[in-house]
């Protein structure tokens, strides 16, 4: 049964826009609609309050409520303050609003929805228009501490149990070292950390001489768990890791007396423990993936040797090897292509041998293309920007398109002292360990017109770049 205040705000009505007719004005009276507006549908939580307005298309010959509802996946009273779910829509006006207070938190979030809609008005639905609902995104302006930036792995002095890793903000402006012993309030935590893999939101710091697999949160640098370890047979020297249809593939030399033992081990990811071994030919070392399929490239270990085992990550078998040249060393997939770079025999081994880089057909796992470098030009560090590739060599970086049939004869960068590189968005970071005891340097060049962007202390023997991006939810 219609409430009398809303049968006699009606009449009223009808009243009011009958006598405003003419007697031969056929037209039907207009009913007034309520809505809901707002000045833009995203907002940060730092923004403040936010202002919704309810507008009516006529003013109402009484006060009358106004009834809402708040849905959505935003929190009432944490993410933002709760509203009360009605106001009032004075006589003769035709907008009133409602503030909305957003809560800035130190909490890491998701996007949020909040949902306002118009429910009744004066108790009953037949003055609520048809823009009767809004959704508003809340943002969040809080990031995790170790997210977009630079992670620069540091393996420390053999021995000394001194492995560290740094971080370095994307504008380059802040260095902070040692964030795992920061973080997880260790006086040490590995000897000698030779490489790290990302995985999702975890992170697997390779530690050599420590024989083990730190996992940590990549964007706090909480511990999350250790596999392996000092007294422990999951590994023994392990190097690289790789993952391929959701497990971890570890490369591990092996003892230095046996050529026979080298092996990449199998990780399950899910409870971060070692579950197999594939048995692989002596010095597995740089290890890459793609799709379902590894490639390993045998660098030598304490030995040399001149190929790159492929392996099913389905079967956990090699299925084979590819021949390129002494020692590969790094290796980049460009357009499904794998491109392998050695660097030959150094002169000191009393066999030196020339460098050369490959490109291995992905389909058939044959070689293509064949460069070689001179016998005593030994390269490394094989890096990719676009279709470009960079390499380090005597103590200067050389690029070249990969369509080019020809190595390049003049240096890009020169009188240079890195002991890795990596590239990312048309930047070059390169890492001088200086003189393995003191702290060393990051290097940051502009690919665009090589110029140096900033060098910034680090600490001791870095190793290795990682790029940190964005969170994802």
């Amino acid at each position: 049964m219609m409430k009398k205040s809303r049968f006699f705000m009606i009449t009223a009505m009808a009243g009011l826009l009958f006598t405003s007719c003419s007697d031969d004005d056929n037209d039907t009276p207009f009913a007034p609609g309520v809505g809901i507006s707002v000045s833009g549908d995203t907002f940060s939580e730092a923004e403040g309050p936010v202002t919704l307005t309810f507008t009516s298309t006529e003013a109402f010959g009484t006060d009358v409520v106004l009834t809402y509802e708040v849905t959505g996946s935003a929190t009432s009273g944490e993410d933002f303050g709760a509203l009360p779910g009605t106001l009032t829509l004075a006589t003769g006006e035709t907008s009133t609003t409602l503030e909305l207070t957003l809560n800035d938190d130190d909490e890491v979030e998701s996007s949020e929805a909040i949902i306002i809609t118009l429910t009744a008005v004066d108790g009953g639905t037949d003055f609520i228009g048809s823009a009767n609902s809004l959704t508003l995104t809340l943002t969040d302006n809080d990031s995790f501490p170790f997210e977009n930036g630079i992670l620069v792995l540091h393996e420390g002095n053999f021995g000394a149990g001194n492995a560290s890793v740094s971080f370095v903000n994307d504008d380059l402006s802040l260095v902070q070292n040692g964030i795992f012993k920061e973080v997880n309030e260790v006086d040490a935590w590995g000897d000698t950390a030779q490489s790290m893999t990302f995985n999702g939101d975890m992170a697997y710091i390779v530690v050599n001489n420590s024989q083990k697999i730190e996992v940590v949160d990549r964007y706090t640098f909480e511990s999350v768990g250790t596999i392996g370890g000092p007294g422990e047979t999951d590994f023994l020297n392990p190097r690289y890791m790789a993952v391929a249809n959701g497990k971890g593939y570890v490369t591990n030399w092996g003892d230095g007396s046996n050529p026979d033992d080298d092996f990449v081990a199998v990780l399950n990811l899910d409870n971060n423990t070692v579950e197999s071994t594939i048995a692989v030919a002596e010095g597995p070392e740089r290890i890459l993936a793609k799709d379902d399929v590894l490639y390993v490239a045998h660098q030598g270990g304490f030995g040399q040797n001149n190929i790159v085992s492929v392996i099913d990550a389905v079967t956990n078998a090699v299925t084979t090897t590819i021949t390129v040249a002494d020692r590969p060393n790094s290796m980049q997939l460009v357009n499904d292509e794998l491109w392998v770079l050695s660097g030959g025999n150094p002169a000191w081994t009393g066999n030196e041998t020339a460098g050369q880089l490959d490109k291995v057909n992905t389909t058939s796992n044959t070689v293509e293309t064949t460069l070689t470098f001179a016998q005593t030009e030994h390269p490394g560090f094989l890096s990719q920007n676009d279709d470009n590739l960079y390499y380090y060599m005597s103590s200067s970086i050389f690029s070249m398109g990969v369509t080019d049939t020809a190595l390049p004869t003049a240096a890009d960068i020169t009188d240079l002292n890195f002991y890795d590189m990596s590239i990312n968005e048309g930047k070059l970071f390169g890492v001088d360990a200086k003189n393995f005891l003191s702290n060393g340097s990051l290097e940051v060049y502009d690919l665009g017109d090589n110029s140096l962007l900033t060098s910034e202390e680090v600490s001791i023997i870095p190793t290795g770049v990682y790029f940190n991006g964005d969170f994802d939810f």
